[in-house]
């Protein structure tokens, strides 16, 4: 039941976009009583941030490479091909802004705080390995590496090559370590 208000949701999102997602829509779509779907997801919110999160969860976010520029090259391709996806894409949407209410916030700052606490394995891995000072803030290393290609994937709806994807790693890792910007182009 589950799986199937999911992929309903992931449909209608790609279709009829965030504002004409309905509720009794996905119940319909995925064969379910609308009431199965209310218990479950009392809003459109709800289901669209559940939605985006069993999107991402088997995401290995903090996947070690054996380097900070190698993990951070990762995460970002991982962005890259999240982004590609159109029903994540209509789903991210929601997450970053999309919608303004009390309890949009709120659900997109759980998904952003679960990122992010994910992606700290990141930073711990590279000051184990001595490669950042052991008071390097990791959503901020977070953030560094990875604005630009939301930017560029969202905002300017420009694409990214894999030279775009090393470079805002490869320029966040330097940062985090204190390295200046030149020679890093």
């Amino acid at each position: 039941m589950v799986a199937a208000v999911r992929r309903a949701a992931e449909e209608l999102l790609e279709e009829v976009g965030y504002e004409g997602l309905i509720l009794t829509e996905v119940a319909t779509r995925a064969h379910v009583n609308k009431t199965t779907v209310y218990r479950r997801w009392p809003t459109k919110v709800d289901l669209v941030t559940d939605l985006f999160l069993s999107l991402t969860a088997e995401q290995d976010i903090g996947r070690d490479t054996g380097s900070l520029v190698g993990d951070l090259t990762a995460l970002i391709h991982d962005i890259v091909g999240n982004v590609s996806n159109p029903a994540a894409r209509a789903v991210l949407s929601v997450v970053i802004g999309g919608v303004l209410d009390e309890e949009a916030r709120a659900a997109r700052a759980a998904f952003w705080a679960e990122r992010f606490s994910r992606g700290a394995a990141i930073v711990d891995r590279a000051v184990a390995r001595g490669e950042l000072p052991a008071d390097t803030d990791a959503r901020l290393l977070l953030e560094d590496a990875c604005s630009p290609a939301y930017f560029r994937l969202l905002i300017s709806g420009e694409t990214l090559t894999d030279a775009d994807v090393e470079l805002f790693a490869r320029r966040a890792a330097g940062r985090a370590q204190g390295l200046p910007d030149q020679g890093l182009q």
